[in-house]
């Protein structure tokens, strides 16, 4: 694990985060002693994708939510406006 001043650090902070990015561990120090690490970020699967692939599940068909207002409520066009209805109803009870 490399070690990096925090003076430095300061300086040249770009420095620092280009070498965590190119996977480098490193250690700032303040006068001598050891007060932060920088690691490089792991990316961490899902719990959809670890399940996928540990073939638990299978991926959905389609993306997205499904288009539920014909079942719900013909005679509305949107989500939006069968909402409103809905809680004009509940303010007129």
């Amino acid at each position: 694990m490399e070690t990096i001043g925090l003076r430095e650090l300061n300086q040249n902070p770009s420095k620092a985060v280009a070498r965590v990015r190119a996977g480098a561990s490193l250690v700032v120090t303040d006068r001598g002693k050891p007060v932060l690490r920088m690691v490089p970020e792991v990316e961490h699967p899902s719990t959809l994708q670890r399940m996928i692939s540990a073939g638990e599940v299978r991926p959905p068909a389609e993306q997205g939510l499904p288009d539920l207002i014909p079942d719900l409520a013909p005679e509305l066009d949107s989500l939006s406006d069968l909402l409103v209805a809905d809680r004009d109803k509940e303010r007129h009870r």
